[in-house]
């Protein structure tokens, strides 16, 4: 199946206090403002992506929606035809669409009600490449899914992502060569478990870890290492109770890697990550990662 999509491009959040969550995504959390128009807040990471991150004041804290990048505008039609045959939820045709940063694409609603839209040609930024202390990009979305089976095919099937490895909590997903770029979670609900964005290095990390703490974001799990993705990590959380990982060093999948099954991934007692260093998840960001909703109608493009 050939490729659909090329990354996980930005996430649309919905806030209740628009002006804390201004102040924390820029001083705290290391992004740029980009843009303001009709109440949304757009921020950038490093990368040439025009943006990574847009926030907007509603009643309820919630994520809106997960912009997904097409290789190219042909890719989007095909998406479009299969969404639509699979049946589920779109705003319409693709075209060419008028919020910032352009582009041409179309929203949709994935089984579980997630909303989603697919875009390609928007407006690049310079990239900065690699800056200390600042995110890159968003590295991959996790998911809480209570049918990770239909979730795992609408997107392997549709729109051509791969599964990297399984455990038995988790499905890793990929649409490039970064280990994973969406993660589908076994869960009990369909909300957002959290959203990582990747840092240039372990030292950016472990100094973002001190910046969260001065500004009275204590870490909530690691830093650790993972064992899908080797990726190193750490969980907060921000505005509102929001899950955020900061992470770096994921794995870049060759042809020669082995996916792993649920069996293969064990821990020893009292470990749940390759160096345990503290002894898992705290409360607060469990409990959070069953919180954020999507919010419905979400899809629309606007």
């Amino acid at each position: 199946m050939s490729a659909i999509v090329r990354s996980v491009q930005a996430v649309d959040l919905a806030v209740t206090d628009l002006a804390e969550a201004r102040q924390f995504f820029e001083q705290t959390w290391h992004l740029e403002q980009v843009a303001e128009v009709d109440g949304r807040v757009y921020f950038r990471a490093t990368q040439g992506y025009f943006h990574v991150l847009s926030v907007r004041q509603a009643e309820r804290s919630g994520l809106v929606r997960i912009q997904l990048e097409a290789h190219t505008r042909e890719a989007v039609d095909i998406a479009y035809e299969r969404v639509v045959a699979y049946g589920r939820p779109v705003d319409g045709a693709p075209r060419p669409l008028a919020s910032p940063g352009g582009g041409y694409g179309f929203g949709f609603v994935d089984p579980e009600g997630r909303n989603f839209r697919l875009v390609h040609g928007m407006e690049r930024r310079e990239d900065r490449g690699p800056v200390a202390d600042r995110p890159t990009k968003i590295s991959h979305v996790t998911m809480n899914c209570r049918d990770n089976d239909a979730s795992f095919r609408f997107f392997t099937e549709v729109l051509a992502f791969r599964l990297s490895d399984q455990t038995r909590q988790m499905r890793f997903i990929r649409c490039n060569s970064d280990h994973h770029s969406l993660v589908l979670g076994f869960s009990d609900n369909a909300f957002l478990n959290h959203i990582a964005f990747e840092m240039p290095d372990a030292e950016s990390l472990m100094r973002g870890i001190g910046r969260m703490r001065d500004h009275g974001h204590p870490v909530e799990w690691g830093p650790g290492r993972h064992g899908p993705g080797n990726n190193v990590f750490a969980y907060f959380c921000g505005p509102g109770e929001l899950p955020l990982e900061y992470t770096s060093e994921m794995t870049q999948m060759t042809d020669g890697y082995h996916m792993r099954k649920p069996e293969e991934w064990r821990w020893p007692p009292g470990r749940l990550d390759h160096w345990g260093l503290t002894p898992g998840p705290s409360e607060r960001v469990k409990k959070a990662q069953s919180f954020f909703p999507f919010i419905e109608g979400g899809h629309r493009i606007d």
